[in-house]
C-alpha cells in the first residue's frame, strides 16, 4: 500500500493505493510452459481532500485519477 499526493484538475488529492508492478512475459520455462506476464496495476483505496474523505464525490473519476497518478509517478516499486 502506498500514499501520494496528486494534482487532479487543479485540486490536490491525497490518495492511498495498492500497486502491482508489471510482470514480464516468459516465453518458455524448462518444462515447456510459459507465462504471458501482466501489466502494472494501481488500485485506489482512498481519496481525500484536506484530510476529508472525497471518495463518494470522485467515485466516477477514479480511473482518471489513477491514470494521472501513474503518469506523475517516478517509481512505486517500493510500495
Amino acid at each position: 500500500m502506498g500514499t501520494a499526493t496528486v494534482n487532479y484538475k487543479g485540486v490536490e488529492l491525497e490518495v492511498e493505493f495498492d500497486y502491482q508492478p508489471c510482470e514480464k512475459k516468459v516465453r518458455y520455462y524448462s518444462d515447456g510452459s510459459g507465462y504471458p506476464g501482466c501489466p502494472e496495476s494501481l488500485d485506489l483505496t482512498s481519496i481525500k481532500i484536506d484530510g476529508v474523505d472525497a471518495w463518494d464525490l470522485l467515485e466516477d473519476q477514479v480511473d482518471q485519477i489513477s491514470e494521472q497518478l501513474i503518469e506523475d509517478r517516478e517509481d512505486y516499486s517500493d510500495y
